[in-house]
């Protein structure tokens, strides 16, 4: 099978020739990397051989361009020009890189949900901050005026549902990796995250899923504290993929919980762990442990979250070789 026919034959729920597998990590703070994203991108999928390709949006998280001072301002947000560069420069990527791979394999863009982006807003003021965190400003705007800020999450919302369907359309990409957080324990419950999260998170899902059938649903266990994954477990994606090692819930065990979707996963991605550490042994001897786990239902291997940027490109082969032995 090729790259695509693997894939496409898990989706399908049907057996491939061996498990389809992928990994990816961020290029951005590598000078050299950040130099050309398309060609680092390139770089890294010669080097790894994976059998898809998820294409980062280092650098181009959405801006924010109005200063956020209170909480108020949240409801002064417009939708960004159509002309921003946030939307043109992520398809003139999208496009050079599936335009190189495509005949090959599979490209996925990744976003963030706008909760995760009015997190990490570069717009709040020093004034707004008073030696918080970002985070915390977030937290504190949200009690303090939720209409606001549910403005601005719908209006990012929306602009990313525009950005998707630009990115399928014009560059070729199959899908979106959709990263949602804020779910930690302790951070919100669960009337409060239907309330403020959901909403601009079912936006994008929703959009995204109206533009293609196979989209990916990573939840991010972005902080190393366990997520409330009930908060997640309805939203409808093709792909789930969720921090196995942090969450407690197995891949097979995924079964049960996220039926009628493709699972993704198997590796801890963090340093000091197997794949990051191991040898090459340690790494196939995992390979196997997944594939009994798992036993004839298909699914993609992968890791729990992004890879530090430090690992080699042989330990990626080294799961390849352990997948094709057990053809």
């Amino acid at each position: 099978m090729t790259k695509k026919e693997r894939l496409d034959a898990v989706l399908a729920g049907k057996a491939p020739d061996r498990i389809p597998f992928s990994f990816y990590y961020h290029f951005q703070g590598d000078p050299e990397k950040e130099k050309d994203y398309v060609k680092s991108h390139l770089d890294f999928y010669r080097e790894s051989d994976v059998d898809f390709l998820k294409i980062m949006c280092d650098e181009l998280l959405y801006p924010f361009y109005e200063p956020i001072e209170c909480a108020s301002d949240w409801a002064k947000l417009p939708p960004l020009p159509r002309d921003d560069r946030f939307f043109t420069e992520s398809v003139r990527r999208c496009r050079e890189i599936t335009s190189a791979v495509g005949a090959e394999c599979y490209t996925f863009y990744t976003f963030f949900a706008p909760f995760s982006l009015i997190r990490n807003a570069s717009s709040l003021t020093e004034k707004a901050r008073a030696d918080r965190t970002t985070d915390a400003v977030i937290m504190a705007h949200l009690k303090e005026d939720e209409d606001a800020v549910l403005h601005a999450l719908q209006v990012i919302a929306d602009d990313l549902v525009y950005l998707a369907g630009r990115i399928i359309n014009e560059s070729g990409c199959r899908g979106i990796y959709q990263s949602v957080q804020g779910a930690e324990k302790g951070r919100m419950s669960a009337e409060e995250y239907a309330r403020w999260v959901e909403p601009s998170d079912r936006t994008v899902i929703e959009g995204i899923n109206r533009l293609s059938s196979c989209n990916i649903l990573h939840m991010c266990s972005w902080a190393g504290f366990p997520n409330h994954l009930e908060y997640w477990r309805q939203y409808p994606a093709a792909v789930k993929n969720w921090g196995i090692s942090i969450e407690g819930l197995t891949l097979s065990g995924g079964l049960d919980y996220f039926p009628g979707s493709v699972l993704m996963g198997g590796f801890d991605n963090r340093k000091g762990k197997t794949l990051h550490s191991g040898t090459e042994a340690d790494v196939k001897e995992h390979v196997r442990r997944i594939l009994d786990e798992m036993g004839d239902v298909p699914f993609i291997l992968g890791a729990d979250c992004t890879m530090p940027s430090d690992i080699s490109a042989e330990r990626f082969r080294w799961v390849r070789e352990a997948l094709e032995e057990r053809r």
